[in-house]
């Protein structure tokens, strides 16, 4: 895509992951973020939730994952800011999903602030308020 087709108002490409329980216990294993909730079921449902949940980070990195595909290259993504919601269980879809709100030329680079969130299959916002400024070269 060329700089010059960016605008206001479009919508990023979304980027859809199926969250699964080995996801969720390699997940946490992974970043060293053990926490109960995210790895014992009796836990999880002790404190008010059905069963292990995955960690709010994953979701982060499906924005990100979003935001740098758009981009073409992850040095370009230049900030990212998102509140945490709903919690995600094994076996939901969670959809990475995005629309340019602004578009600055300065010199060579384009500046583009987004609005970004990630989503289940229901709609349910996972992650939301979210804002990312990425720095694209004009074309």
């Amino acid at each position: 895509m060329k700089s010059s087709d960016i605008k206001a108002g479009m919508e990023l490409p979304p980027v859809s992951h199926l969250v699964t329980r080995p996801n969720i216990l390699r997940y946490g294993s992974m970043v060293g973020a053990f926490n109960a909730e995210h790895e014992e079921d009796d836990f999880a449902q002790d404190v008010g939730y059905g069963e292990i949940f995955a960690h709010g980070i994953m979701h982060l990195n499906y924005v990100t994952q979003m935001l740098c595909d758009f981009a073409g290259h992850p040095e370009r993504l230049k900030k990212i800011d998102i509140d945490f919601g709903a919690p995600v269980y094994s076996d939901e879809i969670v959809t990475a999903r995005g629309r340019v709100r602004d578009v600055v030329k300065e010199g060579g680079v384009l500046r583009v602030t987004c609005e970004v969130w990630s989503e289940k299959q229901d709609g349910t916002r996972v992650t939301d308020k979210g804002t990312a400024e990425l720095e694209l070269e004009c074309d």
